[in-house]
Formats: structure tokens, sequence, C-alpha cells
């Protein structure tokens, strides 16, 4: 009985932190980081706020947590992606992760897509002054970048792969801002576009 209630109270816990940071990502997305609280995540989520506290006591928490919960979702779209691309060409399903990171998918407009390229766009406003926020931007962009060197190294061996994933990386988050901010100007289809003539320069330049 003491395993099946312990069970319940760290599902419940894991529910409301969820919640929390759906809340928190919901809450930047609309009213940006100065319409960001503890009192207003907590009204949204429907938790108290010190169950908010309790799991993150500053605002700072609460866009490290949004950021690193839209990372997580991110990542459980791209191992969705990379599933349904079994069969095509390596290079083809590389293609396909880098208009997911753009915001480019082919099924295109994505509203979580949309939330979570507006959550970076606060996170990495915040990273400019030094502190928690900043370290850990630092982290999560270090990371995206050596796993896109790593796939860049394999797929197009004769090319400089750190210099490229540096370059596809800027291309990219460009690319993600320009979607999350002016839509109009820079539609799916026309990032998709961007990205597949990056990759057709690349593949000409590497040929043997």
């Amino acid at each position: 009985m003491v395993s099946v209630v312990n069970s319940d109270v760290r599902s419940n816990a894991g529910s409301a932190k969820r919640r929390i940071l759906q809340a928190t990502v919901s809450a930047l997305a609309r009213d940006g980081l100065d319409g960001l609280s503890i009192r207003r995540v907590a009204a949204e989520a429907g938790v108290s706020i010190g169950g908010v506290q309790h799991h993150y006591g500053s605002r700072n928490a609460l866009l490290v947590g949004a950021s690193e919960f839209i990372t997580e979702q991110f990542k459980e779209r791209a191992a969705r992606l990379s599933e349904s691309s079994v069969g095509n060409r390596p290079v083809d399903a590389f293609v396909a992760f880098c208009q997911l990171l753009a915001n480019a998918e082919s099924d295109s407009p994505n509203e979580r897509g949309a939330e979570a390229s507006i959550v970076w766009l606060w996170y990495a406003a915040q990273a400019t002054r030094p502190g928690a926020v900043a370290e850990a931007f630092t982290a999560a962009w270090a990371e995206t970048e050596r796993y896109l060197q790593s796939r860049l190294a394999i797929l197009f061996p004769t090319c400089d792969s750190g210099q490229e994933a540096g370059y596809l990386l800027s291309l990219l988050d460009g690319l993600a801002v320009a979607r999350a901010t002016d839509s109009a100007r820079m539609p799916p289809e026309r990032a998709r576009a961007i990205i597949q003539r990056h990759f057709t320069r690349l593949t000409a330049l590497t040929v043997t």
C-alpha cells in the first residue's frame, strides 16, 4: 500500500510540474517575459503559488524550466521523425530534422513549433545577462551544434564539419526567428526551400 501511495504522489507531482511548465510556455508565447510571473503561472496551471515555488523559485528558473521542457518535446518529435524516415536516404532524414529545428515542417503551420521558437527567443534575450540562464543557454546551444557537426561529418565527410555546423545552426536559428516573428515573410515553404538550397550547395561542394 505504501509503495502505491508513493507512486501516486510522484505521479501527481510530475503532473503538476508538467502543468506548470506548459503554463509557463503558454504565458511566454502569449505575454512575453514581462508577463511571466509565478502568480500568473500558478493560476494558469491550477496549482498554488507555493506549488510553483516548490519546483521553480524564480522567474528565471521558470524560464530555464520552460526551455528544457520544449527541448524535451522537440527531442520526442525528432525521434518520431527519425522513425518515420526509415527507408529514406540519410541526408533526406537530416534535412527533415533541420526543417523541424527551423519550425518549417511540411505540416506547418505548427503551433507547438511557433511556441517553442518564441520561448527560445525570450530565453536567448535573458541569456545576454551573466548567470544561470546564460549558462544553461550556452550548454544547450553547444549540444545542438555538436549534434549537427556529428551528422555532417558522417553525411559529408569531406567538409569542415565544425565550420559547417556553425553555419547551419546560424541559418536554422535565423529561420526559426523569422518563422516566429514574421511568418508572412517567411512561410514554411520558403524556409524549407532555403534549407534545401543550403544542402544542394553543400552537396555540390563536397562531391569529389
